[in-house]
């Protein structure tokens, strides 16, 4: 029995050597330390992941790790790395990519919950607003739901107007199962990672694969209606990846000044004290024109001063243009 306990200690010791060494290794990019890192390990599992940013392969990225390195030696705190990561995070990432620290991702926590408005102020003509907000926590199935009811009571709609200005992005997933009666189903977006690989983006019987991913209600508005798209300097990232899943398609022009230049995907990574590391992995993909957009502005179809007017008087010509 004695030998038979010893073995089964020896058993145990060895499973936990076995342990301790895998949560070493791989136990940081789970979220789990064994011991508080260093300023300087802090840094470096940073610059790791920044390593899968979109401009990763590029001279620039090399020579701002190099120059990150160096400088993380003379760091004494966590504080004292943020400017130096975010140096390096704009060489691997671009100017999408970001860091947030725990104190600025609990002032953005408490910000209002804004949910799409719907308009019905100019049902005399037969077009409807949809105004689409950006989308960064809350119900996404309430988000979508908005939007869906509204268009399902309006399906003798002359057109829609999809109003995308000020929308600085967030979670996709809502967004586009809000407009989901008014998109094909089928690949909705691509994102381009740095090897050229492709990632498509699908829509089918209400359920869209992006962002967090959303199952909603399946049902789809009449094809001939015509849609306008609003946009504007402030229309960014989600908010300008909505604007590309509905460019091309024949019955949509979109209205007003280029978007933010932010059309790309991101991905985070979150370090010991929660501070997330925002990096961006690939850029955006039109499915119908093969356009790619990263840190380009998109222009509008009309260039506009009065984006409303001018999508309605479009809208209202239509029927007499098919």
């Amino acid at each position: 029995m004695k030998r038979k306990h010893l073995i089964a200690f020896g058993l145990s010791l060895g499973i936990l050597a076995i342990a301790i060494v895998f949560l070493s290794l791989y136990g940081p990019s789970l979220g789990i330390y064994l011991r508080k890192p260093s300023p300087q390990d802090y840094g470096a599992r940073a610059l790791a992941f920044m390593d899968n940013g979109y401009y990763a392969s590029t001279d620039e990225w090399l020579k701002a790790k190099e120059t990150a390195r160096n400088d993380l030696e003379n760091a004494h705190s966590y504080q004292d790395t943020w400017p130096i990561l975010r140096e390096a995070l704009v060489a691997a990432g671009g100017k999408h990519s970001r860091l947030i620290t725990p104190e600025e991702s609990a002032t953005a926590s408490e910000e209002a919950i804004t949910l799409p408005l719907v308009s019905s102020d100019r049902m005399e003509n037969g077009i409807l607003t949809v105004v689409i907000p950006e989308f960064t926590h809350g119900s996404k199935e309430e988000y979508a739901a908005i939007v869906i009811s509204w268009l399902q009571g309006h399906q003798d709609a002359k057109g829609v107007v999809i109003d995308l200005r000020g929308n600085t992005g967030g979670d996709i997933a809502p967004m586009i199962a809000a407009l989901s009666p008014l998109l094909p189903d089928g690949e909705v977006l691509h994102t381009m990672y740095a090897n050229g690989q492709l990632h498509a983006m699908t829509l089918k019987d209400g359920y869209f694969s992006g962002g967090s991913g959303i199952k909603s209600e399946s049902f789809k508005m009449p094809t001939t209606i015509p849609i306008a798209i609003l946009t504007d300097e402030r229309t960014a990232s989600s908010g300008e990846a909505v604007l590309l899943a509905f460019r091309g398609m024949e019955k949509v022009r979109s209205f007003g000044a280029p978007t933010a230049g932010y059309a790309s995907a991101n991905t985070v990574f979150r370090l010991y004290d929660g501070t997330q590391v925002i990096l961006t992995i690939g850029a955006d993909v039109c499915v119908r024109t093969g356009e790619v957009f990263c840190e380009d502005p998109i222009p509008p179809d009309v260039l506009s001063d009065n984006p409303e007017q001018d999508a309605v008087a479009w809208i209202e010509e239509y029927p007499s243009r098919r």
